[in-house]
């Protein structure tokens, strides 16, 4: 038989690694022992998830590959260490290896008691749902005063407990052997025929045909049209596949598209489960996973790029337009990054173009009030810029002044509203608003980046002009097709074409420093091997730290509070991975505090589109209490601060009129979420307020007060400004909301050629950033729309910059 032993401490001498070492002499002839050490394991953090690391892998291979367990583990204040108790952590958050496997516990201690204390407490961690291992009960191997039981060889000296424990190992043996026939798997039999299941995906409905034999899973379709094309695609590619080939259902959720993928896997347990065959069993069969051996593999290019997201893609091909090498590493296994999940349009003013369009009712009134807005309120770099856009505005009034007239825009008048919809003022009365060397190549840029996107196929639709939301003015260009989704697939495609490398599931670990120059990256592959990286220049474009709670909290100066809980609207890659490699070289950083939140987020998932999201003139918010909290029709950051001082969750309040108006939902969706418990649906407000818990009396006056407000065009509650549906129509509805982090401000500090700044304010040579991963931009709040003009402007930047300063080092 072959166990693992793990010694359950990090410490450079230790009892029980001598224990496990006796134990694998002792015991050669009757199985093989392999120790695996925690020295290199991290510490568990859930926001910075190393579940894909390569010494988690190790660990979760080597066990699941064993025939058993055998953990010796000191004793530290009547419980374990904590580096033990963080592999454990680690091998039952996302993945778990100690399911159903046998596990022997022994214990070495200073003590007369042994670790009896510490062993009690291991085996209620290793019962836990999320790790669920088979712990051998009784025959407690207690080491005490462990420092001279011991000879010089390191074998234990008393032959009664050298007896003691292999009578011990005898049971764990014949214990394992249990363990391993109560977890094989039944031999399966299935009734032949293809079966179609619908199973929910992360968009709704997922039909599927599933394909078996008499014995055999032998195909899988799916029909993919309601998912979101380049999140899920892997999923669609890579589950199918492993269930086939492993005929099992244990299979890994792909990160980034877990919803999907478990759907998929549902969908074929479904289909077993009418085909006669118990899933059950074919959960238990686990996948076959090929230990890693060491190895390290260098590659040397121009240009290494982090991230493939539309930053990444971008940079990589302006490098490969220029006719060098460019090499893209992205940790998951989709690429796209949060530009795939982008709503779409893109910010750059065109006045030749939006000119074609009229000018919309209340926009010239905003335009008047602008050239109103006293000069002391603006910044002194950006005065000169907004005395001449006052003077465009005054021509452009001045020429439509009988008439409805065109849509005006202006490079100055989308710099300007860069500015001051950036402005902000933290908790601790910090100002802050955009730089101004970095808004103005943003703003100057833009079109062209349009234009250049076109060059290399993107396809937009010039039939509309679009105001993204919290965009502020209609200056969107809107790719056809499937939004964000346009960007990523013409991008990658044109990376490809030109012969560049994309490497996903490759996560970066630490920057190459060569005589204080960045000139390379050291990564893990998808087969958990090492990949350095040599490079002339290293460009970061991994996206911000939404998705790291823990970051989030330690730089917050904006917000009251972040709950420990709170959801993103993020790819969950954005942990703040580039900002973690450029400081560790000593880059600064700008605008940390400031973070920008989405009010309207489901609870559980940080999602935007579950429930019913509707426009906000027929936002109905209620708090917890079952009352209105705020103006529905104010900004973001007043939505969100008002529901964190209201308890953070609250309650979107729907009928059946204003469910007509939802975005992107279907009646099938809805029935699910409704079944799932995700959506309250009820004839009447009374018994909507028992199911979302609040007071029916007071929810039944809320919505009352507020349909004589929608009839009388006016709020003197909260002062909504603007109205459409009243809530009357049964059935009635409840969508749980809650903020979740939607983007954040802060970053590496650059200039304006993209750079990567040190504290100094010096370029550190060879490392530049792009996108959400760079500060000093949106300072305190992005624009709608300008996340996609920053990243396709700067990822440009960032590219031609990191070549031309190599030429010129090189001609130097």
């Amino acid at each position: 038989m072959k166990f693992v032993g793990i010694v359950g401490t990090n410490a450079r001498h230790s009892y029980n690694r001598m224990l496990l070492e006796f134990m694998q002499r002792h015991f050669a002839d009757q199985a093989e022992i392999e120790i695996l050490e925690l020295t290199d394991v991290p510490m568990f953090d859930e926001s910075n998830d190393q579940t894909d690391s390569d010494v988690i892998q190790q660990f979760a291979t080597k066990i699941e590959a064993a025939d058993g367990v055998i953990i010796a583990s000191p004793e530290h204040n009547h419980s374990i260490p904590s580096a033990l108790k963080s592999i454990i952590e680690w091998l039952s958050f996302k993945i778990h290896p100690f399911d159903g496997q046998a596990v022997m516990i022994v214990g070495a201690s200073y003590s007369v008691q042994g670790s009896s204390r510490a062993q009690l407490h291991l085996r209620q961690v290793l019962d836990a749902p999320g790790v669920n291992a088979s712990v051998m009960p009784g025959s407690e191997f207690l080491l005490g005063r462990a420092p001279t039981a011991f000879d010089d060889q390191g074998n234990l000296k008393v032959q009664g407990t050298i007896d003691f424990l292999d009578s011990c190992f005898a049971k764990f043996q014949k214990f394992a052997e249990i363990v391993a026939e109560m977890n094989a798997p039944e031999a399966l039999s299935f009734n032949p025929g293809t079966y179609e299941v619908t199973a929910t995906g992360h968009n709704g409905e997922l039909p599927m045909r599933v394909t078996l034999s008499a014995d055999r899973i032998e195909d899988i379709e799916i029909d993919t049209s309601s998912e979101t094309k380049g999140i899920a695609d892997v999923a669609f590619e890579r589950i199918p596949k492993e269930i086939i080939d492993g005929q099992t259902l244990a299979v890994d959720a792909i990160s980034g598209a877990s919803i999907t993928s478990h759907g998929v896997i549902d969908g074929v347990a479904r289909a077993v489960k009418e085909a006669g065959a118990n899933p059950d069993e074919l959960k238990k069969r686990r996948a076959t996973k090929a230990v890693a051996k060491p190895k390290v593999t260098e590659v040397t290019t121009d240009v290494v790029v982090v991230g493939a997201g539309g930053a990444g893609l971008t940079a990589a091909a302006k490098v490969l337009q220029a006719g060098h090498q460019a090499l893209v590493l992205e940790k998951f296994p989709a690429v796209g990054g949060n530009t795939v999940r982008a709503g779409g349009p893109m910010n750059a003013a065109d006045p030749d173009w939006q000119r074609q369009f009229a000018a919309l009712p209340g926009e010239k009134k905003s335009l008047q009030e602008l050239t109103e807005l006293d000069e002391a309120q603006i910044a002194p770099e950006y005065r000169a810029d907004f005395r001449t856009l006052k003077q465009q505005i005054k021509t452009y009034l001045a020429d439509n002044a009988d008439q409805t007239g065109t849509l005006f825009d202006s490079t100055l008048l989308h710099r300007i509203q860069t500015y001051l919809g950036g402005k902000r003022t933290d908790l601790n009365g910090q100002q802050i608003y955009g730089q101004y060397d970095l808004v103005k190549e943003l703003t100057d840029n833009a079109l062209d980046s349009v234009k250049w996107l076109k060059s290399i196929g993107v396809k937009f639709d010039e039939t509309q002009v679009t105001m993204p939301v919290g965009a502020i003015w209609r200056r969107g260009h809107k790719p056809m097709g499937d939004l964000g989704f346009a960007y990523i697939q013409t991008l990658k495609d044109f990376v490809e074409k030109q012969g560049g490398t994309i490497m996903t599931e490759t996560p970066v670990q630490k920057l190459l420093v060569t005589d204080g120059q960045v000139r390379g990256v050291v990564a893990t592959n998808a087969d958990h091997e090492q990949v350095i990286v040599h490079a002339d220049a290293v460009i970061l474009a991994s996206g911000g730290f939404a998705a790291n709670t823990k970051m989030l909290q330690k730089y917050n100066t904006y917000w009251t509070a972040i709950d420990d809980d709170v959801k993103t609207t993020n790819s969950p890659a954005m942990t703040g991975d580039g900002i973690r490699l450029g400081t560790s070289v000593g880059a600064d950083l700008v605008g940390m505090g400031f973070s920008q939140m989405m009010p309207v987020s489901d609870p559980n998932t940080g999602e935007l589109f579950t429930g019913l999201q509707v426009p906000p003139a027929n936002f109905v918010m209620v708090n917890q209490q079952g009352k209105r909290f705020v103006n529905e029709y104010g900004s973001r950051d007043e939505l969100t601060q008002a529901a964190i001082d209201n308890g953070s969750l609250f309650y979107l309040i729907a009928d059946e009129a204003i469910k007509k108006t939802a975005y992107n939902t279907s009646q099938a969706k809805i029935d699910q979420q409704v079944a799932d418990g995700t959506l309250f649906r009820a004839n009447t407000l009374a018994e909507l307020a028992e199911q979302i818990k609040v007071d029916p009396d007071v929810l039944t006056k809320t919505i009352s007060d507020y349909n004589h407000y929608v009839d009388a065009g006016s709020d003197p509650e909260f002062h909504k400004t603007a109205f459409d549906l009243k809530v009357e129509v049964a059935p009635f509805y409840a969508t749980p909301r809650k903020p979740a982090t939607h983007h954040t401000m802060g970053g590496l500090k650059i200039d304006t050629g993209a750079h990567v700044l040190d504290h100094q304010g010096q370029p550190i040579d060879g490392l530049y950033a792009a996108g959400e991963v760079a500060g000093g931009i949106h300072a305190g709040n992005r624009l709608g729309g300008n996340s996609l003009s920053d990243i396709f402007t700067f990822g440009r930047i960032a590219a031609a910059n990191a070549l031309a300063d190599h030429e010129t080092a090189v001609t130097e």
